[in-house]
């Protein structure tokens, strides 16, 4: 099964490299980022355009289409997840006019490619975006380790279990962004959201089975003061 993970930090996007970006994404995503006033969000709105970009163009390759124009690149976490700075992706990408991508909208609202036969996923926090894709659902996320009354948000969105590994635990601060990266996760890959799954136990096993599915969980170390998460349906002995 063909899968890949990105990520890229958006933290020197400047008016040079946002103009580059917009000439570099899909109709869509450069339509959405024209209407946002807030600078962070349209970083981040063109910064997934430009991975949708790449991730798409990789699939394809890895389907025989001839999209030579792709650099080879091996930089990256050991997990096997790929990183770039704006720049660079720009510099792979290069020139080339961006593949026309076009979507489609279950009832939640979660986009699917309309004529592509993979599946992908965004997720946005602090100075780095998160793609995701794969020939199955894929859900993904990334959460900055920001201040927040996490008691109080564990009191009210976790369940037992997860409640009492956190105050059993040294290092709370981790283990909430965790369990709250894997709740995001699981809820983009349902397409229902994480309101529907806040109050349900996804502690630390790789593999489950929740509402009856099995489903695999991927957590990915070595961002500093970051959890990331990737969850995909899975078959259970």
């Amino acid at each position: 099964m063909y899968s890949a993970k990105y990520l890229l930090s958006i933290e020197e996007f400047d008016e040079a490299l946002l103009q580059r970006a917009f000439s570099r994404v899909d109709e869509a995503r450069r339509k959405k980022a024209e209407r946002m006033r807030n600078a962070k969000s349209r970083a981040a709105c063109l910064g997934a355009g430009l991975l949708l970009q790449l991730a798409v163009g990789e699939a394809l390759c890895g389907t025989g289409a001839d999209l030579n124009f792709l650099k080879e690149r091996r930089d990256g976490l050991p997990n096997g997840i790929r990183c770039y700075s704006v720049r660079e992706l720009l510099e792979t990408l290069g020139e080339t006019p961006c593949i026309p991508v076009k979507y489609r909208y279950n009832k939640n609202g979660k986009p699917y490619f309309a004529e592509l036969p993979f599946y992908f996923n965004l997720s946005h926090s602090g100075k780095y975006v998160l793609c995701g894709l794969s020939e199955e659902e894929i859900g993904a996320d990334i959460q900055q380790h920001c201040a927040c009354d996490r008691r109080r948000l564990a009191g009210r969105f976790f369940s037992e279990q997860e409640k009492g590994a956190l105050e059993a635990c040294g290092e709370e601060e981790a283990l909430f962004f965790r369990i709250w990266a894997r709740k995001e996760a699981y809820g983009k890959l349902t397409g229902e959201g994480v309101a529907h799954v806040l109050d349900m136990n996804l502690m630390m096993e790789k593999r489950m089975v929740v509402n009856g599915r099995g489903v695999e969980f991927e957590e990915i170390d070595g961002i500093a003061g970051y959890s990331i998460a990737f969850c995909r349906y899975s078959k259970m002995d």
